[in-house]
């Protein structure tokens, strides 16, 4: 019949796959939600908005948000993603409907790299009990506790020492405050450390830098996972994998080797022995449980990582903002000196003393915003988040930056300005600041990101004037590009204040 209207034939298979293709249409319009949060624009056939979005994703996302709202959707190719951005409705979703949003999405990245393990790419109760049994763990090694601060300060120690060793030269201290922070998760979690000219461990820690730097969802195969299959690696997923099959064959060997030495009698207080000790528990006992050494492995992976890189970027952040500011370096002397003096060492319990140096802490961190976007969720069910309904298993992004960077919240964002963060002088900080994420998946590691930052810039800055390599050409407020955002490479001198 169609045919005859036609007036031409058709050839054999055009009809079946013409009534296909009509059917799957007319099946997903009438599936689809009538009340989708909105488009910034046309989706575009197979890619669909990520020509829009273009190589910046940061400053785009911020851009649309302009004119969409603080909720939209786009599609990364056939993927339907929801964009949460702004303080009330991240809250709404993350705070008053925390279970809807506690999982994690299935493809993406995540299928790249078969990532449901642990307690970062984890969902359901296989989290929960990792999550539970980490931080039980954790807490018996100190964390939160005063113990931490002790742990900080030894590390610090040596930090100090190498900086003088510098005798104010010139320098790039990234790979050497990466293993510093590295250090510390690593004396719990190894329950060893370090030396700064480790070789091996920082080829480790560069190869977390550069998995944080491709996963991040401006890379084409964070939503088309197909394209690893292609010939050649021209979208980096080749690449992702084999850095990920590297850290992880790298923690397989941790755990191997604290075996042994338990076995031989050897080993020493830490993390691994204890969550193997603890798995070892259940399955004596015939309790059902989630702990393995499949999830053990993925466990240090998620705690060295996320426990180096963040803290790490803050630092360096902090050096560069004391270069462009070096008013704000002198104020957090000049109260480091009252409260503290030069002679002793800082400790946990000088924080309450010191509102102003923990006011630019809080700014270093709200400026730099170093997580623009959180790891992303999953809608477990359908819901309704202002007013726009989000479709069970889609995808959800929290846009961290649409907090941090708002001129309506903090008032001329774009200045580097920690007085905001003092009220009366004393410390203020408000709900809205979000650094470390917020719901039932915000960082697991906040109360030891926090002490670190703390105990490290009063310990620097009490011993140390930091000023630029050369004052003629300061080091710009540039970061690299990924999941999140570290400054540029850049040197700086760390000159002895007796000397200053």
């Amino acid at each position: 019949m169609l045919s005859s209207l036609l007036g031409f034939d058709l050839p054999p298979l055009l009809l079946p796959a013409l009534v296909l293709v009509v059917t799957l249409l007319l099946k997903s319009w009438a599936e689809a939600p009538v009340n989708l949060p909105p488009f910034p624009g046309w989706r575009v056939p197979v890619v669909g908005h990520m020509l829009l979005l273009g190589a910046n994703v940061r400053e785009k996302l911020l851009e649309i948000r302009k004119t969409t709202g603080n909720i939209f959707s786009l599609y990364f190719g056939g993927t339907l993603v929801v964009v949460l951005s702004g303080f009330d409705v991240l809250k709404e979703a993350m705070i008053k409907q925390g279970d809807v949003f506690v999982d994690r999405p299935v493809g993406g990245v995540h299928s790249i790299l078969r990532v449901n393990s642990g307690i970062i790419g984890s969902s359901g109760s296989t989290w929960k009990e990792n999550r539970s049994a980490a931080f039980q763990i954790l807490r018996s090694f100190g964390l939160g506790k005063d113990a931490m601060s002790q742990k900080v300060l030894e590390e610090i120690k040596l930090y100090l020492e190498y900086l003088e060793n510098l005798g104010g030269q010139a320098a790039n201290v990234k790979d050497t405050t990466t293993c510093a922070t590295s250090n510390v998760i690593c004396s719990i979690v190894l329950g060893k450390r370090f030396d700064y000219d480790d070789a091996e461990f920082i080829s480790l820690l560069r190869s977390h830098r550069e998995y944080i730097t491709l996963i991040s969802g401006a890379y084409v195969h964070a939503w088309f996972p197909q394209v690893k299959y292609l010939p050649g690696d021209f979208f980096k997923s080749k690449r992702l994998i084999q850095v990920y099959d590297e850290i992880t064959s790298q923690m397989s060997h941790f755990i191997e080797k604290i075996s042994e030495e338990e076995r031989n009698g050897l080993a020493t207080s830490n993390f691994i022995s204890s969550y193997i000790e603890k798995m070892e528990e259940k399955e004596k006992s015939g309790q059902p449980t989630e702990l393995s050494n499949h999830h053990l492995k993925r466990i240090l992976f998620d705690l060295l990582v996320g426990g180096t890189d963040t803290t790490a970027s803050t630092l360096l952040w902090f050096y560069l903002y004391m270069v462009h500011f070096p008013e704000v370096q002198e104020k957090i002397y000049e109260e480091i000196v009252r409260e503290i003096g030069t002679a002793r060492s800082p400790s946990g319990q000088d924080k309450v003393g010191l509102p102003y140096t923990k006011a630019v802490l809080l700014e270093t961190q709200r400026f730099a915003s170093i997580l623009p976007l959180a790891i992303s969720h999953r809608c477990n069910r359908e819901t309704t988040v202002a007013g726009y309904t989000i479709p069970k298993d889609v995808p959800v992004l929290l846009h961290l930056d649409s907090v941090m960077l708002d001129d309506k919240i903090w008032d001329n964002a774009k200045t580097f300005r920690p007085e905001r963060f003092l009220k009366g002088g004393k410390l203020a900080c408000p709900e809205f600041f979000v650094a470390f994420g917020l719901g039932k998946r915000s960082c697991p590691g906040e109360s030891l990101a926090k002490i670190e930052l703390f105990l490290v810039s009063i310990s620097v800055i009490q011993r140390f004037k930091v000023v630029p390599a050369d004052p003629n050409n300061i080091p710009p407020l540039r970061y690299e590009k990924g999941a999140t955002c570290a400054p540029l490479p850049f040197s700086v001198k760390f000159v002895a204040r007796t000397a200053a």
